[in-house]
């Protein structure tokens, strides 16, 4: 069952409100009870704003750094869920259930390649490429979700070799968590495709593992994705910041 039906279907017998912006219920459905963080990203009231501000502060930063660097010098290194890929939509499903994540149900999700963009991404994208740096992506999900993911990205507008040069995912099933090693990985990715001696200025994610655990000559932007996942960067996630 592909997840609108599935959401439709659960959502009967549910007791409260659902944002603007979810999944359409069915005929004589009563809304479903969300969490207080999914609520938020899924009205998009303020958290969109939040994350294009986030986006227009960094794409500052990217321009700045451009103005003291050669052309394609420099990287930007991006975590993809909740920093790029929007996967509200499976939440709600799994709120819907009362459960919580499973990598089975994160992996038929992530097959449906239905994941929209976090608002603002496409704009701070551009202008990194604009000004003469690479995008490259960093992300938890797992190699056998990597065509998918592509896919899912080219979907909404954002495909290799145009937009983003690298996408470094985890092997299946016991590959670790920590980005740290793929961190390092990626000017040498860079530099097999013709590009020499690039340095990451800046990483952006929604988690506090996005980034380097070691501080460096870059900076860190931080996406509030309403604690939906993980370790948040965010001070307070969510609404009410």
């Amino acid at each position: 069952m592909r997840f609108p039906a599935l959401i439709a279907a659960l959502l009967l017998g549910a007791c409260a409100s659902v944002p603007a912006g979810s999944p359409e219920l069915a005929p004589g459905a009563v809304p479903l009870t969300l969490s207080p963080g999914v609520a938020w990203v899924a009205a998009g009231e303020g958290w969109a704003e939040e994350a294009k501000e986030v986006f227009a502060e960094a794409a500052a930063y990217a321009g700045t750094v451009a103005t003291s660097r050669p052309d394609k010098s420099w990287a930007v290194v991006l975590d993809l869920d909740e920093t790029v890929l929007n996967n509200v939509d499976y939440q709600i499903s799994r709120e819907a259930l009362g459960e919580g994540f499973t990598a089975e149900s994160w992996h038929a999700w992530t097959q449906e390649e239905r994941a929209t963009l976090v608002p603002g991404t496409d704009e701070f994208i551009a202008a990194v490429n604009a000004a003469g740096g690479h995008v490259a992506f960093v992300t938890n999900r797992t190699d056998t979700e990597q065509l998918a993911t592509e896919k899912n990205l080219a979907a909404i507008g954002l495909r290799r070799g145009e937009d983003f040069r690298v996408l470094l995912t985890r092997a299946y099933p016991a590959a670790p968590g920590e980005k740290d090693a793929r961190f390092e990985l990626v000017p040498a990715m860079l530099a097999v495709q013709g590009f020499e001696g690039v340095e990451v200025v800046a990483y952006i994610g929604d988690n506090v593992g996005d980034k380097p655990k070691e501080p460096g000559a870059w900076e860190f932007f931080c996406i509030d994705q309403g604690a939906m996942y993980g370790a948040p960067c965010a001070t307070v996630p969510g609404p009410g910041q």
